[in-house]
């Protein structure tokens, strides 16, 4: 009986140790997905308009409601072009920033879209726009 304690005894201590040892690498990969970029590249659409992210921080096509960069309300999209940034705002986390200026009239803005996933699909959100509450899907 006395060895079956013991050895009970050094199972919890061997859980305890590799316990210990897993335990800051897991947070590490945590701190890193946490710290990390969010995936943009790619096509991203809503039924609002759409968003196309290419490498090296150009917009390609970019349809959205003339709203979204301060226009007046119309459910007629209208062509942007522009750049992007990653970037991380406290209250949204992780996404990119964009400069957007319209290919016709003058409309001006820099926006944020938040990355997330929801229910296991990448999404975006839109932010500080008003009426542009549904979210990017990635296509």
């Amino acid at each position: 009986m006395a060895g079956w304690m013991r050895a009970r005894g050094g199972v919890r201590v061997l859980a305890v140790v590799l316990g210990l040892s897993v335990l800051p690498l897991a947070a590490s990969c945590a701190a890193v997905v946490e710290e990390g970029d969010a995936p943009m590249i790619g096509s991203w659409r809503s039924s609002a308009g759409s968003v196309q992210f290419l490498d090296g921080g150009v917009l390609g096509e970019v349809s959205l409601p003339p709203a979204a960069c301060g226009g007046r309300a119309s459910l007629r999209a209208v062509a942007f072009t522009g750049t992007w940034r990653h970037g991380k705002m406290d209250d949204a986390g992780h996404g990119a920033h964009v400069q957007l200026a319209s290919v016709v009239g003058d409309l001006k803005c820099e926006k944020y879209f938040q990355f997330f996933t929801y229910q296991g699909q990448e999404r975006l959100q839109l932010t500080g726009t008003d009426g542009m509450n549904e979210s990017f899907v990635r296509q």
